[in-house]
């Protein structure tokens, strides 16, 4: 009997404990890192991503480039093993010219990558998820606008976006005003609150600045695009990366696999522990990933890609032992914008239940004021 697709099976299909990602991450990001966040997860190809005054290369089929179809930048992986990020190529589709290994920790770029989507200046970009999940398609499309505030390290954020998963759409919706953020990820479930104000009142005052220790960054990453890295960097272990160029974009491009113990910075909040899911990760997780991000001074660690993989079914004709299950794409950032108060207002209608998930983003150890004496994996 052919296996049907429904609303329902999509936001269980993360498996974890609800972690929005928003969309954006949400629906990618957000919705995959939730239980009832819309886990993307296309294996089929997609249209091109756009970075500044390039294109980036669509992606080609349903599995990880192999090693045959082009040489990898990395030493050959085990068959255990991931294959090697994809060469990084040139809008003409030719290799690049400057690939090169990375020795820095790829752990350490995503939390930088974490650290700039905090304390970064106000960006706008649109974003595209495709997923296939059960044979059928997901596809979002929306966009995300990010307001840096000059009184706290909290952001006003709006994420909106509209996904087609068949003959059925409904809109996603994530909006904060610095102090209060608000998500409705699904027609029939109540909308989510987190009072970012409780959220800020818990990190001592001394440690509410850029150049503070990373734990307090990664509290700070609550929805958009920074929740959705703190996600990624707790619930996988960056092993590889290369640097590159594509499009013209200089990049990073970073492999990671479910992480099997936890983080030497951990997280510090209930959330980071329903993400890392370390010992019995539910088998519809994603088992690996890998990260795009920007190496440029004017975008400096901006996600412009993030694909989730899992191994292949037995059944399956392909060569490769992954198979691609969700391409987010963030394209078109721009930091030249202007945003005005509407932009941020919450949805109006009258919600008779709320569903308070402000616990699930407060430390729940006292945070010391003594640094620590190692920084990460």
């Amino acid at each position: 009997m052919e296996t049907r697709f429904s609303l329902a099976s999509i936001f269980k299909l993360a498996g974890s404990p609800p972690v929005l990602l928003l969309a954006l991450l949400l629906a990618a990001g957000i919705l995959w890192n939730r239980s009832d966040r819309l886990l993307a997860s296309p294996a089929l190809t997609f249209p091109a991503a756009t970075f500044p005054a390039a294109t980036f290369p669509a992606a080609a089929g349903t599995q990880l480039p192999s090693k045959q179809s082009a040489p990898s930048p990395l030493p050959a992986e085990p068959s255990n093993r991931i294959p090697s990020p994809s060469p990084l190529v040139g809008s003409t589709g030719g290799s690049s010219d400057a690939i090169t290994p990375v020795t820095t920790d790829p752990n350490q770029l995503v939390l930088s990558a974490v650290r700039q989507a905090v304390w970064g200046p106000s960006i706008y970009c649109r974003v595209q998820q495709t997923t296939n999940i059960y044979g059928q398609r997901a596809l979002l499309i929306g966009e995300l606008k990010s307001e840096a505030l000059s009184n706290s390290p909290m952001r006003r954020l709006r994420y909106t976006a509209r996904v087609a998963v068949g003959e059925t759409a409904f809109d996603l919706l994530q909006v904060s005003d610095g102090r209060m953020m608000w998500t409705k990820s699904s027609p029939n479930s109540p909308p989510k609150r987190i009072i970012l104000d409780q959220v800020l009142q818990s990190i001592p005052s001394s440690m509410q600045y850029p150049d503070t220790r990373p734990e307090v960054h990664l509290l700070l990453a609550v929805g958009g695009q920074a929740e959705l890295l703190r996600g990624l960097y707790h619930r996988y272990n960056w092993y590889k990366a290369v640097s590159g160029k594509i499009g013209g974009a200089d990049v990073w491009q970073l492999v990671g696999r479910l992480r099997t113990e936890p983080t030497r910075i951990a997280g510090n909040a209930p959330i980071d522990n329903m993400n890392s899911d370390i010992g019995s990760p539910s088998p519809n997780l994603p088992t690996e990933a890998r990260l795009t991000l920007s190496r440029s001074t004017k975008l400096p660690y901006f996600p412009f890609i993030v694909e989730y993989f899992q191994r292949a079914a037995k059944s399956s004709t392909s060569k490769s032992p992954f198979e691609l299950m969700s391409r987010i794409e963030f394209k078109d950032p721009s930091t030249e914008i202007q945003f005005s108060e509407k932009d941020f207002d919450r949805f109006n209608e009258t919600v008779e239940e709320i569903k308070d998930e402000t616990q699930d983003y407060l430390p729940t150890v006292r945070l010391s004021l003594e640094p620590f004496s190692r920084v990460n994996r």
